[in-house]
């Protein structure tokens, strides 16, 4: 019997690959075998949810690893060799919240290490050696000499606990695949620190930032999947709009607006954006027949404890959380996720503050505005929302013109109300978007993965 090992900690793994056609081909295989690695806090969870005749869960602690004075020295040594938007913006945030000539002198040494290193490649691949040879290479021995693996899957590359486990797997000689787990990957978690045999990428926009970032240049050994948490989504909604309106306690005939809000972890001012939209309605610069679902983030939700909300305000938080006081760790069900598309399928416009949601707004082909203001006061640059709108992916995204960005309440609701009276308007922009972060919606994206996976185990 063949085996792979497929981490599972990043709690989105759920919901893209085990949640997905992804395990339910892996699980008709004939004479394979899936060892899933995760937390131990997850294990029944996942058991309940994923399990099957060969699908083995393992809960797998290595904390104590990742959390070591060692590990975190060479994870933060990571962001020294990327110099992306992202990261610059890191740097003045840390700045702005040591405002003294310590944190001015870190600043500035950092910013000018960070300038030169990211461009030498040789920088990078001594960082990479360095790195290798000092980690522990024995925390994965047990379960190897348990499980024999044939292949190691990361699911989430970029991850710290993917990395600790793939140098492990490397170590005694074990084939790998590496998949990224998100779009902003690539130029938000610093330079990629160890790479596998082959790599799994969701879209060609990540396979030039692999090459340009990252030194990733073996496109024989690169396969483009697209994104397989949309497989499905191509086939419309999974209940009737009646249904789903009921569910939200709204009438039907309602015009459906989602906000997802950047969360506390991120923001304050979240609840501001609910109160403008609020009062655009009572003061009639807003139809009355719209109703505003605030979508939390389910690692971070907003606080949204100082507004409100009336009947044009549904309020929801997704996910579940398997530990107490830990959003990080909340888990996605089958029902969240259809929850999502059809939230997405019957809104009208989707708004939104640094999160991906725009692609999720794109397979639909719904308006989307991306807010880029802190409610009522206008904040400096290093603590507003503006300087998320800044980041790497989002400066790409609204370069296709696939959404409207607005800079105060005025143009929110200005917004709006062109969406509402055109929803066809940066239609083309959308399909930009599309083709460059998604790249098919064919309901294939999950078999193209999974394939892929068993075809390495046969050659």
């Amino acid at each position: 019997m063949r085996t792979i090992f497929l981490t599972a900690y990043h709690s989105f793994i759920g919901r893209n690959i085990l949640g997905t056609k992804i395990s339910e081909i892996l699980k008709t295989t004939p004479d394979l075998r899936v060892v899933v690695l995760t937390f131990p806090y997850k294990k029944e969870f996942f058991e309940s949810n994923y399990a099957a005749p060969n699908f083995v869960i393992e809960g797998l602690d290595i904390d104590y690893v990742i959390r070591s004075k060692k590990a975190k020295f060479w994870y933060r040594l990571a962001f020294l060799l990327q110099n992306t938007n992202y990261v610059q913006n890191q740097r003045k945030e840390r700045l702005n919240r040591h405002r003294n000539i310590f944190g001015y002198l870190n600043y500035w040494i950092v910013n000018l290490t960070a300038l030169t290193l990211s461009k030498l490649r040789i920088a990078r691949k001594i960082y990479r050696f360095l790195d290798k040879n000092s980690a522990p290479k024995n925390i994965l021995d047990e379960m190897i000499n348990k499980y024999n693996p044939d292949l190691f899957f990361s699911t989430d590359i970029f991850g710290e606990w993917d990395v600790a486990l793939l140098r492990c797997a490397a170590a005694r000689g074990i084939k790998s695949v590496g998949m990224i787990r998100s779009w902003d990957n690539t130029t938000t978690k610093g330079v990629l620190r160890c790479f596998p045999d082959h790599f799994i990428a969701l879209s060609p926009h990540l396979v030039d930032e692999l090459k340009n970032f990252h030194d990733w240049n073996n496109s024989a050994k690169t396969m483009i999947s697209g994104l397989p948490q949309f497989d499905g989504w191509e086939t419309g909604p999974t209940e009737a709009r009646n249904s789903f309106c009921r569910k939200l306690k709204i009438d039907s005939s309602k015009k459906i607006v989602i906000f997802a809000p950047a969360g506390s972890v991120l923001s304050d001012t979240d609840w501001e954006i609910c109160q403008i939209l609020k009062d655009a309605i009572k003061n009639k610069e807003l139809p009355s027949d719209l109703v505003f679902v605030v979508r939390n983030h389910p690692h971070h939700p907003a606080d949204l404890s100082k507004f409100e909300p009336d009947e044009h305000f549904v309020i929801e938080s997704p996910g579940r959380m398997l530990r107490e006081n830990d959003p990080r760790g909340a888990e996605m069900s089958k029902e969240d996720n259809n929850h999502l598309r059809n939230t997405v399928y019957y809104s009208e416009i989707i708004m939104y503050i640094a999160t991906s949601l725009g692609l999720d707004a794109s397979v639909y082909d719904k308006p989307q505005i991306l807010i880029s203001f802190d409610g009522f006061k206008k904040k400096p640059y290093v603590v507003s929302v503006e300087r998320y709108n800044h980041e790497d992916v989002l400066i790409n995204l609204v370069s296709l013109g696939g959404t409207i960005v607005v800079w105060s309440p005025k143009e929110l609701v200005a917004a709006v109300k062109e969406y509402l009276d055109n929803p066809s308007l940066k239609r083309e922009g959308r399909q930009k978007t599309i083709d460059r972060h998604i790249y098919k919606i064919d309901g294939q994206a999950a078999s193209r993965i999974a394939n892929y996976v068993v075809s390495l185990l046969d050659h």
